[in-house]
């Protein structure tokens, strides 16, 4: 009789993931809280000292500084590394039941694709899922390397990646850094903001289309789809280098046997605090040039990040704690396109038409809460049901049938 792959039941998940799934979250919806109250425009002056930010105070700019040294960046490379780590789960199942993983992994990846555009043009500009499918192809290539052979690949094209930029960063005048932003995108910005205070649906929609456009050619993925994969592949490169670390980390069966190399979970700990925290922490506080390091070295605090969970989490009373982040881990894919639900909604004309009028410190507080909320429903949700509600159509498209 011919086996079946089925999705991973309860017993046989590593909470930990859970656990740095739901952490990964909660940094997201901070970094991505103000991109929901403003248009993708704005990327042209990251200052965020311009006439739609006039009404901000000291503590807003505060707690912008405080984000850009240890939210922006680092969260989005803890899911790519859990990404990776995942497609490693998978491919060993598979292979454990002789199935052809490569038709079920591109099924999953073609799904996410689907998803990730409905979200992108529908929802918001921002979406990462779309890169995460292109991504991931390349990784489904890459998926019968060895262990060593991943680290390698990633760690070495990494540090040339990170070099390049930083080169480049460092010969920059600083009085040269700071962008200025285009009258046409300034048009763009008043335009954006009046309809997501005022607009209808349909004018909704067509703003977000615009923006995801403007996202999309500075991202690489629009100059993609006409047939150049250069700037795009450059641009994403730490995202596949993620997807290859956290592969590379699951082959090695390191999280499954944390206790037998914890002492080299935590020297690496210590050398990603030390080089992490000086390129991101310390460095930029000296001089503007360093603002693109700190962007780009946001891998090595990504790892101390997930370390510092980890070490947390084989505690008595951190793993009681971080217990409750499995929740919203478990269903990461649906929460994550709740966040951009939710604040779409919340700071839309249909509710209470905020958009580009909260203070960035209120703002903070609004995702705090809805990340709450959404330890709250997934609680109560996973109580009842096996999957998230896209998580059950996603793995029913992944694995050909419906999941029970």
């Amino acid at each position: 009789m011919k086996q079946k792959l089925s999705p991973i039941s309860a017993k046989e998940r590593i909470e930990t993931l859970d656990v740095l799934r739901g952490f990964a979250l909660f940094g997201i919806i901070l970094a991505n809280i103000v991109w929901f109250l403003y248009p993708a425009y704005m990327q042209e002056d990251l200052s965020f000292k311009n006439e739609w930010t006039s009404f901000w105070n000291q503590a807003d700019y505060t707690v912008h500084t405080i984000l850009s040294m240890f939210v922006d960046g680092k969260f989005v490379m803890l899911f790519s590394m859990l990404f990776g780590f995942g497609m490693v789960i998978m491919q060993e199942r598979a292979a454990a039941k002789q199935l052809n993983f490569w038709g079920i992994y591109s099924r999953r990846l073609i799904a996410l694709f689907i998803f990730g555009c409905i979200h992108a043009y529908f929802i918001w500009f921002g979406d990462i899922l779309t890169d995460y499918a292109i991504l991931g192809l390349l990784l489904l290539f890459m998926h019968k390397l060895k262990a060593n052979a991943m680290l390698i690949i990633s760690v070495t094209l990494y540090s040339l990646y990170f070099g390049f930029l930083t080169l480049g960063a460092l010969s920059s005048d600083s009085t040269m850094m700071s962008m200025t932003m285009s009258e046409e995108s300034r048009q763009l910005m008043q335009f954006t903001i009046d309809t997501h205070q005022n607009g209808s649906i349909q004018e909704l929609m067509n703003a977000n289309f615009m923006e995801r456009t403007f996202y999309t050619m500075r991202t690489g993925l629009y100059v993609l789809s006409l047939g150049n994969p250069i700037f795009y592949l450059f641009t994403n490169l730490p995202y596949l280098l993620m997807f290859l670390f956290g592969a590379a980390v699951a082959k090695k069966k390191w999280i499954h046997r944390f206790e037998e190399y914890r002492k080299g979970f935590f020297i690496t700990w210590l050398l990603t605090f030390i080089f992490g925290g000086t390129l991101c922490w310390i460095l930029p506080l000296l001089s503007e040039n360093f603002l693109a390091v700190q962007y780009i070295s946001s891998p090595l605090l990504t790892i101390f990040y997930a370390i510092s969970l980890i070490f947390i989490y084989h505690t008595v009373k951190g793993k009681k704690v971080l217990q409750w982040l499995a929740f919203p881990g478990r269903m990461a894919f649906t929460n994550y396109i709740g966040h951009s639900i939710i604040c779409t909604f919340l700071f839309g004309p249909f509710a209470f038409g905020v958009y580009g009028k909260l203070h960035l410190t209120t703002a903070i507080i609004i995702a705090i809460v809805i990340f709450v909320f959404q330890i709250i429903i997934s609680k109560l949700w996973i109580s009842k049901f096996r999957f998230g509600p896209l998580e059950y159509v996603w793995r029913s498209f992944t694995y050909l049938g419906i999941q029970k």
